[in-house]
């Protein structure tokens, strides 16, 4: 319990001055130690004199033990406080020192990624800058591409007109040599990056040219295996496309494809195997014709073409050229050379 002794007096006229110069003076603290029975007790008292601040009149506060205990008490909570807080801000630094390690790898790895990515778009940048100069280059000294030049260049003097070729020889040989023929404008950009990483990861050398460009390869550039020359094929399938029709691309391309032993065009090829016009043969002649234009020097050979025909046929079937009956039954039905008959 709190006890106000308040000793009244008469103050001067000039009390304000004489306050401002007297508050917040703290008076002796009195301790005194009670001896009881069975227990010592401490009691203290703390006199603080001060002045009333609306009269000016002095008063003398007494504070109590269960005050003075509360007071130790906040004063051991912020002890404690501040011992904790000490701990805590130790462990703080602790821990920004490490995010500030773990950030310095972030940023560095960031740096190095940026580096990284710039010089990679500035060879992209000056890469293709290069390369269609180059390419410009080369198309800028090539000659303008008619239909009268493909027709005047034909290696074949006899050509056949298409509608004189069977049809399932026409199917087999799109279907072996380029299976996007009909919906591709010159070039099969998918069959181009498949053969580039299959050229990369692969034991075997595989070729990404369509029907268009080795027509151009036949009778337009050469069988130079070059940089320029793939260039020159593929602008010029891409040019076949405007001045000419597909039918027309494939025309040109059956009259004039090697079948080996000096044999151009599927009509000479025909009659070189079969002993027959190419109007007339059959399913399986037609297939083992379309075989044989991969690789002529191996494929002259009747065993490594019945092997190639097997493939051609499933090639068929995949695409829907053929049910599945018919690439069965001519898996197993023997389709001999004119050369394996004169024997």
């Amino acid at each position: 319990m709190r006890h106000y002794d308040i000793n009244k007096s008469n103050q001067p006229s000039d009390s304000r001055s004489m306050r401002t110069k007297s508050e917040n003076k703290n008076s002796k603290i009195r301790i005194k130690k009670q001896q009881t029975s069975g227990s010592n007790t401490l009691t203290f008292e703390n006199e603080k004199k001060s002045r009333n601040f609306m009269t000016g009149e002095r008063f003398t506060y007494k504070k109590d033990n269960s005050y003075i205990e509360r007071e130790r008490e906040r004063e051991n909570r912020r002890n404690n406080w501040r011992q904790k807080r000490a701990v805590d801000v130790e462990d703080i630094d602790d821990d920004e020192e490490y995010y500030d390690d773990e950030y310095d790898v972030r940023s560095w790895r960031f740096r190095l990624l940026k580096k990284i990515i710039a010089f990679l778009l500035i060879i992209m940048v000056v890469g293709g800058s290069a390369s269609f100069i180059y390419v410009k280059s080369i198309i800028n000294d090539m000659p303008v591409l008619t239909k009268k030049m493909v027709l005047e260049s034909y290696i074949n003097k006899e050509p056949v007109p298409l509608s004189k070729i069977p049809k399932n020889l026409q199917n087999a040989v799109i279907s072996i040599e380029d299976e996007r023929f009909y919906s591709h404008k010159g070039i099969d950009y998918k069959s181009l990056v498949r053969s580039f990483v299959n050229n990369l990861t692969g034991n075997m050398t595989q070729g990404g040219s369509t029907i268009d460009m080795q027509v151009s390869k036949n009778l337009l550039t050469s069988n130079e295996k070059t940089l320029k020359r793939k260039i020159q094929d593929m602008y010029n399938a891409t040019v076949l496309n405007k001045i000419m029709t597909k039918n027309e691309i494939l025309e040109a391309y059956l009259n004039n494809i090697y079948l080996g032993k000096s044999t151009y065009g599927v009509q000479a090829g025909a009659k070189l195997y079969f002993g027959k016009n190419v109007n007339e043969l059959n399913f399986g002649q037609s297939t083992m014709l379309a075989g044989i234009t991969n690789n002529p020097n191996l494929y002259q050979n009747y065993e490594q073409a019945k092997k190639r025909q097997a493939i051609v046929l499933y090639k068929m079937y995949e695409l829907g050229y053929i049910k599945e009956n018919v690439y069965k039954a001519q898996l197993y039905r023997d389709t001999p050379f004119k050369s394996e008959i004169d024997k």
